[in-house]
């Protein structure tokens, strides 16, 4: 007997196609599971365009109105009731602790999986992406997320056991991971930096889907300062989530050897730059399992990382760690990368063989795909 074409609904994400974040992960499971299975996924109406077509992927687009807070609670709930009264499948993906306060209504008609894609653990409100409101409405929601899952998973170990220790549940951990061929266009990469005065191996490299707090450009931004170094740091991202933080930022950049650059849709453009940047820099003060970091260790890209838990558990002792929130330790940490290259340049070759080894997309896919066929069976045996 083969395995069942199950119908399978992804919530939770903004939509497809992806641009950064948790849309991504979900985006990179689904290429693995087209054909397979009937995919629907849950969108943003302004995220996801009318006429937009996926691979064969279903999309329901939600309309929202505009608003930080309010948005993804209407979006959530519109999400669940279509589901309640209109949807026909066997399994529910949810992602994000904070969309679990739709469970106990899912979990009337269908199995439900969800997925963890980091949690706030102690940090200051200014440096977490959540306000204290919507830090105390995830702690509450931890409890659907736990009781209500069929199956809750996460893409943090560390995540993981906080949840066995705090509701003595487990919780499987499933990391993210990378694609066997990563897309670079290093010729339109070459292309693009050049328009912005750059040469091949001649600046510092910073990307993140959103340029806030607790992604730590600011860190990186004040190392150069102090290391006063004649070499121009390019930033790729959002910078209209916080103006405040913004603001600071190109305060930080007032010596205009910083260059602000929009997201980059393109992924093989973006990747391209990456191939061609001197040293990336990865100075998050808080991750549940970055796929910005992944993809860049798989290519063999030279970097400088904070010495957070959650990136040391992936990485490794195969790359230079600064002190995270310290910018005068990865001001050394950089002068003593861009002094020893070839030592840096051997730690990324040895991680690119560890990451593509144990993280690649195909087989953490069929680790959901498991879970799915689990629940259903379950499902079909009661």
């Amino acid at each position: 007997m083969g395995v069942p074409k199950l119908r399978i609904a992804y919530m939770g994400v903004k939509g497809l196609p992806s641009k950064s974040g948790t849309e991504r992960v979900v985006e990179a499971i689904i290429n693995q599971l087209i054909g397979k299975h009937d995919i629907t996924v849950y969108c943003y109406a302004d995220y996801t365009p009318a006429g937009t077509i996926y691979k064969g992927v279903r999309l329901i687009r939600i309309p929202t109105p505009k608003g930080r807070h309010l948005k993804p609670i209407l979006f959530d709930i519109l999400s669940a009731l279509h589901a309640l009264f209109w949807g026909q499948y066997d399994v529910i993906h949810m992602h994000g602790v904070e969309n679990s306060f739709t469970l106990p209504l899912l979990k009337l008609r269908f199995k439900i999986l969800s997925t963890a894609h980091g949690i706030p653990k102690g940090l200051p409100t200014n440096i977490s992406k959540w306000s204290k409101t919507e830090l105390f409405f995830i702690k509450v929601a931890n409890y659907p997320f736990i009781y209500f899952s069929d199956c809750p998973t996460s893409i943090s170990s560390i995540d993981s056991e906080y949840f066995y220790n705090r509701y003595k549940k487990k919780v499987p951990y499933i990391p993210n991971g990378v694609e066997n061929n990563i897309p670079v266009d290093r010729d339109a990469a070459l292309g693009f930096i050049k328009n912005l005065g750059l040469a091949p191996n001649s600046f510092l490299l910073f990307i993140a889907g959103r340029v806030i707090e607790r992604k730590g450009c600011h860190l990186l931004l004040e190392a150069r300062n102090k290391l006063n170094l004649d070499l121009p740091v390019v930033v790729i991202g959002d910078m209209e989530q916080v103006p405040e933080y913004s603001q600071r930022l190109k305060n930080l950049a007032a010596n205009k050897q910083v260059i602000f650059v929009p997201p980059i849709a393109d992924k093989g453009l973006l990747f391209g730059i990456l191939s061609l940047c001197k040293l990336f820099v990865f100075p998050s003060i808080a991750e549940g399992m970055s796929m910005m970091l992944l993809e860049t260790a798989s290519l063999g890209i030279p970097m400088v990382c904070s010495d957070i838990p959650e990136n040391k558990i992936v990485l490794g002792e195969h790359v230079t760690y600064f002190r995270s929130e310290d910018h005068n330790d990865l001001a050394e940490k950089i002068s003593w990368a861009l002094e020893n290259m070839d030592e840096v340049t051997r730690f990324a070759t040895l991680l690119k063989k560890l990451i593509t080894s144990n993280y690649s997309w195909d087989s953490i896919a069929s680790k959901y795909e498991l879970l799915y066929q689990k629940l259903y069976k379950n499902a079909s045996s009661q």
